[in-house]
């Protein structure tokens, strides 16, 4: 009888919340929060304790470009971010006027922040503030303050600076740097010159890459060696960060290249990098061999035949999207099943992304176009490595830049003049590019 009283109790106060026409518990926490300024918008953005839930993302009324979270952090490729002391949006005062200005920013309760959103001619400025954070979801409020025209439309302000000893950081083929992390270019001498191999952003605390990037040009898209297949740790990064082959060891995975192999064969030593352990990802086999190969090689086909000048290429896995609680259908080469962890990691302990992404931009008479590619990272696709996927599945996965640095949280091509970036990035042509 006591056992029927309390789930008569329960049922009761479960029904108090609900409504006929909603059945929906309530309220939501974002049912008590008020707003701090007239005219401000709320919203919730998802995917603080758990990215992989989905890419929630909020585009304020009249800019083409979304605020989302990464890493944890407030993010946005085409806004900068400044925290603020105030707790209420009608308390900010005007515009700062200082630099200052960062790429992410800390999601804390209750903190107010500058936004300011970039585009060709115009600097936008927005209010905002966290009103809540619920597990997963974090409240925001926030609006449009004003806007200035920017001194001129040739400034670049989202270029990387110069760094003494890095000599490629201002390539067309690098994404935005992220002081975070630990920036590493791996050169080769070739035809009695120093060239970049390929450059990475080490994320230590995943022990993965958070992209490669590397060129093809009418050097390095020659094919003169064969698979070197020489696994080492790399010797560019600082002792006891590189990964090993015992980090690799009967885990159910590949090791899958980011800069693949056949990326880097116009010499021996350039294909020798390939195999340092900081340039692999823990990849599914048949996703490996039977699937993304097929958009490496298309790459590769476009690079070396000589319709472009030159393909600029960022490549890598999705750390702000972690493949979290998996189990294999399939067995990999080593007869392990593939599994990750609560936090996306292997059982050695090596980040395993959700999805792996390409970003291409190609220059042919000072002309450009640009184009991106986004796969999740499954064993079901029913590909293998004699039987790999035709070139049709990769057009099914391409999209624009802007919706590739919404997905990835990385800012694409930042050396490039904002002019031709905001344009290139903006949307793509299937008609230009040879499938």
């Amino acid at each position: 009888m006591k056992k029927l009283l309390y789930l008569f109790l329960l049922s009761a106060l479960y029904l108090a919340g609900c409504d006929s026409d909603n059945p929906s518990p309530i309220p939501s926490p974002s049912d008590n929060v008020q707003a701090t300024i007239e005219g401000s918008t709320l919203d919730v953005l998802e995917g603080l304790e758990n990215a992989t839930q989905g890419f929630n993302t909020l585009k304020p009324e009249g800019l083409d470009d979304p605020i989302y979270i990464s890493e944890g952090k407030l993010a946005g490729s085409a806004y900068g971010f400044m925290e603020n002391n105030s707790q209420r949006l009608d308390e900010m005062g005007n515009v700062p006027t200082e630099d200052g200005w960062q790429q992410t920013a800390a999601i804390v309760d209750g903190k107010c922040y500058w936004l300011r959103h970039t585009a060709t001619t115009l600097y936008t400025y927005l209010k905002l503030r966290v009103t809540y954070i619920d597990g997963n979801n974090v409240g925001v409020e926030y609006i449009i303050d004003s806007t200035a025209e920017r001194e001129t439309s040739s400034d670049n302000v989202n270029a990387n600076l110069p760094i003494e000893g890095k000599a490629y950081v201002t390539d067309y083929s690098m994404p935005h740097l992220n002081p975070e992390n630990i920036y590493v270019e791996h050169t080769v001498s070739f035809n009695e010159q120093e060239i970049l191999n390929y450059a990475y952003e080490w994320v230590d605390s995943k022990k993965h890459a958070a992209w490669v990037a590397f060129t093809f040009d009418s050097e390095t898209s020659q094919d003169n060696v064969s698979r070197t297949d020489e696994w080492n740790a790399d010797p560019d990064l600082p002792d006891g960060m590189s990964p090993q082959e015992s980090n690799h060891k009967n885990d159910g995975f590949d090791k899958g290249h980011l800069c693949a192999s056949e990326d880097r064969v116009y010499s021996r030593e350039a294909n020798v990098q390939t195999f340092y352990y900081s340039n692999i990802s823990p990849q599914l086999t048949s996703f490996n061999q039977g699937f993304w190969v097929t958009f490496e090689k298309t790459i590769q086909n476009w690079a070396r035949s000589r319709d472009y000048d030159k393909l600029y290429v960022t490549k890598g896995g999705t750390l702000n999207h972690l493949l979290v609680n998996f189990t294999g259908t399939q067995k990999g080469q080593d007869g392990q099943t593939p599994t990750t962890d609560a936090n996306g990691l292997t059982k050695h302990g090596l980040a395993c992304p959700q999805y792996y992404f390409i970003a291409v931009l190609a220059e042919k008479g000072g002309d450009y176009q640009a184009i991106g590619f986004l796969a999740e990272h499954r064993d079901d696709y029913g590909y293998t490595n004699n039987n790999q996927a035709p070139i049709s599945v990769v057009k099914e996965h391409a999209l624009s830049i802007d919706e590739l640095e919404e997905q990835t949280g990385l800012d694409f091509f930042c050396n490039l003049p904002d002019e031709i970036e905001n344009q290139l990035e903006s949307s793509y042509t299937e008609s230009d590019w040879a499938f």
